[in-house]
């Protein structure tokens, strides 16, 4: 081909040579902030209400909210994903919880479980910058994973 044919690019700027991410910062739900939690959602009916604690159960999950308080939130649902972590309302395993949900908050996706100790579980909407509690689920009906 003679010159007259040959195409060249010509480039209208420079590039700078460095990378820039999708996503240029985390969502704040998973910022540095220390976790925090309001409990006017607690459910005091059957079957995960907070009515049937007994005091040192009460007391447990005390102790363990106060240990939580002294994460951030990215170190609860990020680091310790494999324990804490969301799960979508409409898929709820539970037809108590999942209707409860639809009923009372309508407008929220995604409910958060964060596990206490072996089965047990406090589930909640991380909303505001803090955690509402909803429910207390000491066997994790709400998510039952069958055993094999």
């Amino acid at each position: 081909m003679s010159a007259k044919w040959q195409k060249q690019a010509k480039a209208t700027e420079k590039p700078s040579g460095t990378k820039t991410p999708a996503i240029g910062v985390q969502p704040p739900i998973y910022g540095d902030q220390k976790a925090a939690w309001r409990i006017s959602k607690i459910q005091m009916t059957a079957p995960y209400g907070w009515h049937v604690m007994t005091a040192q159960e009460v007391a447990q999950v005390k102790q363990k909210l106060e240990t939580f308080e002294k994460s951030t939130w990215k170190e609860l649902f990020v680091d310790n994903k494999h324990r804490n972590h969301r799960i979508s309302a409409a898929d709820l395993k539970c037809p108590i919880a999942r209707k409860w949900m639809k009923d009372n908050m309508p407008d929220q996706d995604y409910l958060w479980t964060l596990r206490l100790s072996g089965a047990e579980r406090i589930w909640g909407i991380l909303s505001q910058d803090a955690y509402q509690i909803v429910f207390w689920d000491p066997d994790n009906l709400i998510w039952e994973v069958p055993r094999n």
